[in-house]
């Protein structure tokens, strides 16, 4: 039996960037340091803090994880299209995805975590 619920990071934000375009994406660390880096596909070979194309950071981000509560079981990330940020954000170890607007716009800011 399978410790991940199916999550799956790539999928994550290409449902959160509602087909846009991906520009660009930066991959940090875990949530929690390295804790849980070894459930990760060559995450020593992960290039952290460097700006990537999708092509490259798809790739790359192309994991299943748990986002329950515990630790984070996915990586930190910053990806852009042409109208959004989106980032991960985590409270007690739950993770989601969330998005911010790219440019000054009238929105209802929310105040994602906890």
């Amino acid at each position: 039996m399978s410790k991940f619920k199916n999550d799956n990071l790539k999928n994550w934000v290409l449902t959160e960037a509602e087909g846009e375009a991906v520009e660009g994406i930066v991959i940090g660390e875990m949530g929690w340091g390295d804790y849980l880096s070894e459930d990760i596909p060559n995450y020593e070979d992960i290039p952290k803090g460097k700006l990537l194309t999708w092509d490259e950071g798809s790739k790359l981000i192309d994991y299943d994880f748990d986002s329950g509560y515990g630790a984070p079981g996915c990586q930190a990330i910053y990806v852009w299209t042409e109208s959004k940020v989106m980032f991960i954000s985590q409270y007690d170890g739950a993770t989601c995805i969330h998005s911010i607007p790219r440019n000054p716009c009238d929105v209802k800011p929310e105040m994602p975590g906890g």
